[in-house]
């Protein structure tokens, strides 16, 4: 394993990165927090319940309840009975909703094409590899996956590292 200041080093690249991620994501979304990675999150997985919601964006239920209750409110998202449980309601993107996530995920893409413009083809497949190796090992489950793909592009995510190791898992329901 890598010394303390490789550690380090990493340690501040994806500080760097995230910090970079949240503050364009949250410029195109009505307001900062969790906002812009509930809309990309129900863009990549229609018809979360609240509470499935409410993992993938790291809010307390009634948080979750609030949130969903102003992009209702905004015309983002709307509430739809839910495929398996008539208690809970699935959230779907309006239209507006789908275009305001393409414009969080865009400036998501955006900041990660700048960031590591620095790498050569080979060096990003490699950087990709080793990314996918550690994604794998660290999933904690289902839930889990939700919080780590939130500001995923997933129709640009083919061969999903992460939906495989669920699969590998025998995990389903993403």
């Amino acid at each position: 394993m890598g010394g303390l200041r490789d550690r380090n080093v990493f340690g501040a690249f994806a500080l760097m990165i995230s910090d970079d991620i949240l503050r364009a994501t949250s410029s195109h979304a009505p307001d900062a927090g969790p906002t812009a990675s509930a809309l990309a999150l129900l863009a990549h997985q229609p018809g979360l319940s609240i509470r499935m919601l409410a993992g993938g964006v790291g809010l307390s239920h009634a948080g979750t309840v609030r949130l969903v209750d102003r992009l209702a409110t905004e015309g983002l998202i709307e509430r739809r009975e839910h495929s398996t449980d008539g208690r809970a309601r699935a959230l779907h993107l309006t239209a507006a909703g789908q275009l305001m996530s393409e414009q969080v995920l865009g400036a998501r893409d955006e900041v990660l094409s700048a960031g590591l413009s620095v790498l050569t083809p080979a060096e990003m497949t490699l950087f990709c590899e080793i990314s996918e190796r550690v994604l794998r090992s660290r999933l904690q489950g289902l839930e889990h996956s939700y919080r780590v793909c939130r500001l995923c592009s997933y129709a640009d995510c083919k061969d999903c590292p992460i939906d495989d190791e669920l699969d590998e898992r025998g995990v389903h329901g993403r």
